[in-house]
């Protein structure tokens, strides 16, 4: 298996992209973010939708996360949401 469809199956299986990358030797989480969108990008029809929309569902958990954990610190809190923002414009 080559290392963009294991980024998509660890990222399936619920795994961060920090995880993931710790687990398959990334340098960094971008890096198995990257490795997620080009496996997903090779699915067509339903299979790409399906994990598109997993992906937008744990992009929406890492939100709530965020604005929970961080709404004492305002600055940290836009920093970590701006990142979102350009995360789930990579995934679409």
């Amino acid at each position: 298996m080559n290392s963009d469809e294991e980024v998509l199956s660890l990222r399936d299986s619920g795994r961060t992209y920090s995880a993931v990358a710790r687990t398959l030797g990334f340098k960094r989480a971008s890096d198995a973010q990257a490795a997620f969108v080009r496996a997903v990008h090779k699915r067509e029809g339903d299979e790409r939708e399906r994990l598109t929309q997993r992906e937008r569902v744990r992009l929406d958990e890492l939100e709530t996360r965020i604005r929970s954990r961080d709404a004492e610190e305002p600055e940290k809190m836009e920093r970590r949401l701006t990142a979102l923002a350009r995360l789930r414009e990579i995934v679409g």
